[in-house]
């Protein structure tokens, strides 16, 4: 039984002078004001009939474009994406995708999603119960961090939006990313209720914001497409302390992804911009991308 709830998973600086060092305070601050029992998994191995592997979550899990898979289901689902990917990497003795392109964290946990298609279930009511991995890629919907970052965005080439100097826009982020972490910290509770015995991995976010902007593509100055950086980095802080405080794992698939990000070459890009190609999604990983997401998760657990 779940012991509680924490009630602020981020806390907000009154005025913060940077997103690196917000990151800094709130992880650090919430890891030593969390005090509460979260129950273990019942077993750390897969159980002898192999591994059961359930994944869930958004479009960062679903793939929509990447293939003609993904145009034949309202959720947007490719075999290209990270989970069909880490079923193979794992051995997979079954796989069952249930992520859906738009899904937030209630459309995991209890609220149906409408979709092209129709309306789909609450994601976790369809997974199995006997579950040993389950990876979950969720929170970008909630915040809707694109509106959060398109006001960064410069309007013409070589301008400057000046968002990393404007407190509003830090206010708007802190504020989106203080109600994430208790949506993320719940959603990883329900999903350990409903398969005890699971291995829970939590998937990051970013990739997409390097150290520079590129017209028209990333309309960005350098300068705020290092605070676009900084807000991700900020959003994978909740993300680990969300995961760290439930007793699940965190993949941070950041790490190794320097260089490939939406303003780099096409040949080693592996996060588009806004403007994706046919094969892609806009302001999502693209086919390199989520090969690079799914060996970042097999590295954990493999």
């Amino acid at each position: 039984m779940l012991s509680r709830q924490p009630s602020r998973i981020l806390l907000i600086m009154s005025k913060p002078v940077g997103l690196r060092a917000a990151v800094t305070a709130a992880v650090v601050a919430t890891t030593a004001a969390v005090s509460f029992a979260f129950p273990a998994p019942v077993s750390a191995a897969p159980a002898s009939g192999g591994v059961r592997y359930v994944a869930l979550g958004d479009s960062r899990a679903a793939g929509p474009s990447l293939d003609r898979t993904a145009q034949t289901n309202g959720c947007g689902r490719s075999n290209l994406g990270y989970p069909t990917l880490v079923a193979q990497g794992v051995g997979a003795a079954s796989f069952l995708n249930l992520s859906c392109t738009g899904a937030r964290t209630e459309h995991v946990t209890n609220t149906p999603q409408p979709t092209s298609m129709g309306v789909v279930l609450p994601q976790i009511e369809r997974m199995p119960s006997d579950a040993t991995l389950v990876t979950l890629s969720i929170g970008g919907n909630d915040i809707n961090w694109p509106t959060l970052v398109s006001q960064c965005y410069a309007t013409a080439p070589g301008g400057d939006a000046g968002c990393r100097n404007d407190p509003a826009v830090s206010d708007r982020a802190l504020s989106a990313l203080a109600g994430l972490g208790p949506k993320v910290w719940s959603t990883l509770a329900a999903i350990r209720m409903k398969a005890p015995a699971a291995r829970i991995v939590l998937v990051g976010h970013g990739g997409i914001f390097g150290d520079r902007g590129c017209w028209p593509n990333l309309p960005i100055s350098n300068a705020d497409a290092v605070w676009a950086k900084g807000f991700f980095a900020m959003m994978n802080g909740v993300l680990a302390t969300a995961a760290a405080t439930s007793g699940t794992e965190f993949v941070d698939v950041t790490a190794g992804a320097e260089g490939h990000d939406a303003c780099a070459a096409p040949g080693q890009r592996w996060f588009e911009g806004r403007e994706a190609g046919p094969s892609s999604s806009p302001l999502h990983p693209n086919a390199a991308g989520m090969a690079h997401m799914a060996s970042r998760v097999l590295g954990v657990v493999r």
